[in-house]
């Protein structure tokens, strides 16, 4: 993906920010991140505690007979003032391994690789 805007983030190169529009929703000036990590959420936890404070770890993972836990693929972003906000790139419920993970995970990765290199430039 090439461009700069994407179901869950907006950039805006004018302005120095980006835009969440899926997850912590609202206006983030690029010299405001400290870090964006890729991580999964699980499920049951998704808009109930601090983003990401229950993760699901990608590759070994407990399974059951009903398979793996249910998870949503997002960017952690932490702020300068140590908050942190989410970005949901999954828009529904996922499993690791699937095709909908791993199309996510590679869209998370190429826009936590468009944050890192805008946060670099405010250094």
């Amino acid at each position: 993906m090439k461009n700069n805007n994407f179901k869950c983030i907006e950039f805006d190169d004018d302005k120095k920010q980006l835009k969440i529009l899926i997850g912590t929703e609202g206006i983030i000036p690029y010299d405001q991140i400290e870090k964006v990590s890729v991580l999964n959420e699980d499920a049951k936890f998704r808009e109930k505690s601090v983003p990401f404070s229950h993760q699901v770890l990608g590759g070994t993972t407990f399974y059951t007979f009903f398979g793996g836990p249910g998870m949503y693929v997002g960017l952690k972003i932490v702020l300068k003032d140590k908050t942190v906000k989410a970005a949901y790139i999954s828009d529904r419920i996922t499993g690791i391994n699937t095709d909908i993970y791993r199309e996510d995970v590679e869209e998370a990765q190429e826009i936590k690789k468009m944050i890192d290199k805008r946060i670099s430039r405010t250094l």
